[in-house]
This record gives structure tokens, C-alpha cells and sequence, in this order.
């Protein structure tokens, strides 16, 4: 069983940056936090505002991570990180608002780290990583109707598995965005700085991820990254009601050039969801969408393998015996069925619009995030109330992140590698890749054990791709060559 965190509860403290001679109060707060001196760990933190203000408080909150994880990039990728910026640089961004926070996170660090040269393309280069860095094996599901007791409406799950080459990556970062132009709040589970989605969840319930499927990088101008498609499908609905949201879906990632081939989960509540199956260098199909042969309807689950969804993947055998056993499910279970040996986990109980609890995990942690959405969004009810939260004294606070480079600008110690620790919590384990050999521990002990070094899937999974984009592989440099390629590509239609 997971121990739940001894958190630093409602963390509060006033910022202020001077800008041109001006001072600008953060829209951010850090709700809870768990760091040790690597600031390997956990941060829960809100953002408010503007696209751009949002984007501001990320990069402020987390600067030094940043920094460091753009580092890190440029590290892995050696000669190559021009040409990455070069492709990304191509490729389009969605939805409307997302270049503003792109930016917004720019001038954050900047803020901070004034010397440094951090641009747009850097940061959409750390967020797109897993676009043609990928190697591993994901696992989720969800269920509905008679599978869960009122008020409960839906539980649905998603594990991102295997290594990751960046220390950066161990610092977890569950986000609530909050914007004030009326579109869909959310919340990412990723690391600092990410706009992209690779595990997410709306205000409407609908928990959509990736996970690896035929997925060769085929960069063409235009097209969309796929962490940012996610992004879209999850944010860009607009006022839709919930059945219309797969429909929406389908028709703009029907519409869309992918740069690399995925599953894309669209768990939406009550059995509104499917799973697109998408193409590299091309778009997305229609939807799988949930079966009465299989489970009454009532049950979808994804691995890296392909099914009609009248039966269970390959790779999906624990889930499908967890749902053959008879009663209903919670959230516990839910959770507890996936293990820890991923790099992360979330799982979301459902229960109206607005009405959520949040379980996650992450990679070098023997405890839990478990937070409700009312935590998250101070002064949202159930079914999309909202009471504004933000600069009338609620909740206008934030603390500086210090970050890697041992600076502070507040008055908050220091929690980065220079030795001092954000809540005297001991070092979770430097290793940022995972042991091979290390069973996930499911529910049962045959839980997709992981694959020894060099095995592309597990559990018998198709050679179609094996596994969960977005910075989760300790075995990504083996793929980098996709970006020479991917070059080679553009140049040849630029002449």
C-alpha cells in the first residue's frame, strides 16, 4: 500500500517581481510540495490569469527547473538540438492561447534568470520530446455505470511507464490552469514547464493521455506535435455539451497532420469516450469506442497493441481479469491495479462536472498526491460553478521556485543541489532510469512485468511502438537519428 504524503499544506506567500520598473503580483499558488535536494519529488501548484500570466507563473515558479531541463535536452541531443529546433520549429501549435503561455513562460525564467537565453523553441523542444524520444509501455483504463456505486460516475486510469534520461523529469508536476477567457479548466500531471499534454484531465472529466502506436517521427511543416493534440482535444471544446466532445474530437484529429503515430485516450465520463488511433505524418481514424460484447459497454482499456474493443489488448490481461472479478470498483482499486513502477500515474474519480478527486503518483516517491478539484480551483462547486479566486486576496500568492542555480527571491530557502532541503525529505533515489528487471506491481504480481533492456514491448504487446511518449525513455538517444531524418525531410521539400 502507498503512504499518503506529509505534505506542505497550503503553501502560500506574496511575490513580486520587478519588470521595467514595475511590480507584478504571481498568479500562481503552490498548494502542496515535496522536494528532496535534488528537487526530485512532487509540486501541486494552481495558475490564473491570462494564457500569457499563466505561462508567466510557470516560469517563474519553476525557473531554475527549467533552465536545467533545457539543459538536459540540449545534453542529450548533442549537434542535434539545432536541427530539433529547426523541426519543431515548423510544426503548429493549438489551441488558441498556448504560444501565449509559451511565452509567458519565457519572460517568467527571464524574470528570474535574467543572463540566460531560454527562448520559445527551447521550450517547445523539453515539451515535445516524447514526440521522437519514445520507448516503453503505458497502461489505462476506465469504467462506468454498473462498475462503479453512486455518487461515483466514472473512474478512469492512466500509468506512463519505463525511464526517463532527465533528472528534471523526477520532479512531478501536477498543474491546475485556471484561465479567465471562459475555455475549459484543467489539470496536467507532467514536470515543470509543460503546456503539452501527455496525461491530463478537463473540468468535464475527461482524462486524455497518449500512449505509443506505430510511432515513427515524420515531421512535415505544419503539422502537430502530438502532446499538443492532446492538448487541443482536451482544452478546445468550447461550451459543447459532454456526448458531443468525441464527435469534436474526431472530426478536428481527422483534420490534423500528427508529426508521430499514438493512441490517443479520450476517456470521457459515462462511456462518451473512445480511443483514436493516429497515424505518423498523417491523421487520426475514428474512434474506438466502448463495446457491449466487451464488459457490457461499461469498460475501455489501452495498452500499445491494437483491439476492436470486443476484447481485451494484448497486454491487458490483469486489467480484464481485474474487471471479470464481480462487484464494483473505486478509486483505491483503480489506482492500486497499475503499481508504482511507472514514471507516473493518475488516476480521476468522477462524479460531476467540477466534482473530482485526483489520485497520482510519481517515479522516486513512496507516497501519493490525493487532492480534490475543489483544492485545485478555490470556489468551484460541482456541475461548473466558479467564484473567482484570484487577485481579490483568496488565493493571489505563489512562492519562488530558487531552482538549480542556488538563487531565491523571496525569502524561501533554497531547494535545489546545493545540498539544502525543501521539506527535510530524504533523496528518493538519483537513478533517473528504471531497473529493467523490476516487476510492476499490480494488483497481481503478473502486472506487465517490465522488459529487459533492449525489448522494445512487453507482454506480448505488437513491435508497432511499445509504449508512452514525452520525455519516458531512458533508451531515447537509440531514436535520435529520426531527427537527422525528419530533416532530411524538410529540406527536401523546401527545395
Amino acid at each position: 500500500m502507498l503512504k499518503t504524503a506529509s505534505w506542505l499544506k497550503g503553501v502560500s506567500a506574496l511575490v513580486v517581481v520587478l519588470l521595467s520598473g514595475g511590480v507584478a503580483a504571481q498568479n500562481f499558488e503552490i498548494i502542496e510540495q515535496e522536494l528532496d535536494s535534488q528537487r526530485h519529488g512532487y509540486t501541486v501548484i494552481r495558475v490564473w490569469g491570462s494564457h500569457y500570466e499563466m505561462g508567466y507563473a510557470m516560469g517563474v515558479a519553476f525557473a531554475g527547473d527549467i533552465t536545467q531541463g533545457r539543459d538536459e535536452v540540449k545534453e542529450q541531443l548533442g549537434n542535434l538540438y539545432g536541427t530539433a529546433r529547426g523541426i519543431i520549429g515548423a510544426t503548429t501549435w493549438l489551441p488558441e492561447g498556448i504560444e501565449d503561455e509559451i511565452d509567458g513562460i519565457v519572460a517568467g525564467v527571464l524574470s528570474v534568470h535574467p543572463d540566460d537565453t531560454l527562448d520559445a523553441l527551447d521550450v517547445k523542444v523539453m515539451n515535445t520530446f516524447g514526440d521522437w524520444g519514445y520507448y516503453g509501455g503505458c497502461r489505462s483504463h476506465s469504467c462506468w455505470g454498473n462498475r462503479v456505486d453512486s455518487p461515483v460516475e466514472t473512474l478512469s486510469t492512466r500509468r506512463l511507464d519505463f525511464g526517463t534520461p532527465f533528472e528534471m523529469a523526477l520532479h512531478h508536476v501536477l498543474c491546475a490552469w485556471d484561465p479567465d477567457d471562459g475555455s475549459v479548466r484543467w489539470v496536467n500531471m507532467a514536470w515543470p514547464g509543460y503546456v503539452a499534454v501527455i496525461t491530463g484531465v478537463n473540468a468535464k472529466g475527461t482524462l486524455v493521455s497518449l500512449h505509443d502506436y506505430g510511432s515513427d517521427f515524420q515531421p512535415t511543416d505544419g503539422a502537430v506535435p502530438r502532446c499538443v493534440a492532446t492538448r487541443y482535444v482536451l482544452t478546445g471544446m468550447g461550451e459543447l455539451p459532454i456526448a458531443e466532445h468525441l464527435g469534436w474530437a474526431e472530426d478536428e484529429l481527422g483534420n490534423m497532420t500528427l508529426t508521430t503515430g499514438t493512441f490517443i485516450n479520450y476517456y470521457a465520463p459515462a462511456g462518451h469516450g473512445g480511443v483514436f488511433t493516429c497515424t505518423s505524418g498523417g491523421s487520426c481514424g475514428a474512434a474506438r469506442t466502448p463495446q457491449q460484447q466487451y464488459m457490457q459497454g461499461e469498460v475501455m482499456m489501452t495498452t500499445n497493441s491494437q483491439t476492436d474493443g470486443t476484447t481485451a489488448p494484448s497486454g491487458g490481461a490483469f486489467m480484464d481479469d481485474y474487471y471479470g472479478e464481480p462487484g464494483s470498483k473505486d478509486l483505491a482499486g483503480h489506482f492500486e491495479l497499475m503499481g508504482t513502477s511507472g514514471l507516473h500515474l493518475m488516476s480521476v474519480e468522477y462524479r460531476g462536472e467540477e466534482d473530482m478527486t485526483i489520485w497520482a503518483h510519481g517515479r522516486g516517491r513512496a507516497d501519493r498526491i490525493e487532492v480534490e478539484w475543489q483544492e485545485l480551483f478555490p470556489g468551484t462547486y460541482p456541475d461548473g460553478g466558479h467564484v473567482d479566486a484570484g487577485p481579490d486576496g483568496s488565493s493571489d500568492a505563489g512562492i519562488v521556485d530558487a531552482g538549480p542555480d542556488g538563487s531565491s527571491d523571496a525569502g524561501i530557502e533554497d531547494a535545489g543541489p546545493d545540498g539544502s532541503s525543501d521539506a527535510g525529505i530524504e533523496d528518493a533515489g538519483g537513478d533517473t532510469t528504471q531497473d529493467a528487471s523490476v516487476e510492476d506491481a499490480g494488483a497481481d504480481s503478473g502486472a506487465d512485468a517490465q522488459p529487459a533492456d533492449g525489448d522494445a514491448t512487453s507482454d506480448g504487446d505488437d513491435d508497432k511502438g511499445g509504449g508512452c511518449g514525452c520525455a519516458s525513455s531512458p533508451h531515447s538517444s537509440d531514436r535520435l537519428l529520426l531527427l537527422l531524418i525528419g530533416l532530411f525531410v524538410v529540406l527536401r521539400r523546401s527545395r
